[in-house]
């Protein structure tokens, strides 16, 4: 009797609709992903606004305004899937209750399924984080090779005179620069992301601490409590610590945001985004008469018709992040 597992309809439901752990990955939060019904992205790079409306003399014409613009940027789109092969051992594990087990086949599927789509949300988030990190999205990998640039200015990569992992080092000097640098951006910095490491160089910091001596953080100053401490300093910015990443092939692991960075962003008017991921679209999705963006997955059955049976799960996303206000990324290499 043949085992029925669930469909690529079924499958790509569970993918698309399925919700991230904002305290696992928070890039979401201000990388919301969005729907591109083209084959490649474009946008518009917005440059903040400037200058003040002039005296007027009656009777005269208005003087003609010159008004900041924007550039059209096109960066193409990012492929990415892999796939899942179920072979002949695996189904006949799924088989292993009795002679026909259809809930455990439609489980296998199921799970594998997940796994891979926590492998491709582990993509994107890396893929959110790298304009904030490096400036860029760098791909060498699989045969794929391609560098895509975000324009940050070079002017919000600082590196400071000391590093912080120097006790000595004047960081709040350092933080206080950082913020200077979203004058005239049309944004005010309201975020700060750094992982466990830079977060400990700012417990350890002989300035912080001795502006802290009186304070209830005199006793006990840690990387535990060091981003509420900050916030005496700095009430309208919260500083968070994100120590999320991935494990590599050679079981190494990597951090989003490395232990060199000090990344702080800005926030300009309610509703106005400073990037976002645009997913493009996939005849995966809906097909060559009407392709569609966002998670598609294809589920190939191969149980029954082949000598050595097995089933195919895909699990993938087209798209690359969009970063409208590259001024409004600050990203110090600090360590």
């Amino acid at each position: 009797m043949t085992m029925l597992f669930p469909t690529t309809r079924e499958i790509t439901h569970v993918v698309r609709n399925r919700a991230v752990d904002p305290t696992r990955f928070i890039g979401r939060s201000f990388c919301p992903i969005r729907e591109v019904y083209s084959a490649e992205i474009e946008f518009d790079v917005i440059e903040a606004s400037s200058g003040m409306t002039p005296a007027h003399n009656l009777g005269s014409d208005p003087k003609l305004a010159k008004l900041a613009g924007m550039r059209t940027k096109k960066v193409g789109t990012g492929y990415w899937k892999e796939t899942k092969r179920i072979d002949e051992k695996e189904l006949l594990y799924a088989r292993a209750a009795g002679s026909y087990n259809e809930r455990a086949g439609r489980m296998l599927v199921l799970e594998k399924s997940l796994q891979l789509d926590d492998r491709l949300e582990t993509r994107i988030e890396w893929l959110t984080w790298q304009p904030l990190v490096n400036g860029k999205v760098q791909i060498d990998e699989n045969g794929v090779k391609y560098t895509v640039p975000y324009d940050i200015p070079s002017k919000n990569a600082p590196t400071p005179t000391k590093k912080w992992n120097d006790p000595t080092a004047d960081i709040l000097g350092d933080l206080n620069k950082y913020i200077l640098l979203f004058r005239g951006t049309g944004a005010k910095p309201t975020k700060a992301y750094f992982n466990y490491t830079v977060a400990g160089y700012l417990a350890a910091n002989n300035g912080i601490k001795e502006l802290l001596k009186n304070t209830t953080y005199s006793a006990f100053l840690s990387a535990t409590n060091i981003s509420s401490a900050m916030k005496l300093f700095y009430p309208d910015i919260d500083f968070v610590i994100y120590d999320e990443g991935y494990v590599d092939a050679s079981g190494n692991f990597n951090s989003f945001i490395p232990d060199t960075k000090f990344i702080l962003v800005g926030q300009g008017q309610p509703g106005e985004d400073m990037m976002d991921f645009g997913t493009t679209i996939s005849l995966h999705n809906g097909g060559l008469d009407k392709p569609q963006p966002g998670k598609f997955s294809i589920v190939e059955d191969k149980s029954e018709a082949e000598k050595n049976p097995f089933v195919d799960i895909t699990v993938g996303i087209y798209g690359l992040p969009r970063l409208y206000h590259p001024n409004w990324v600050v990203s110090a290499n600090v360590g």
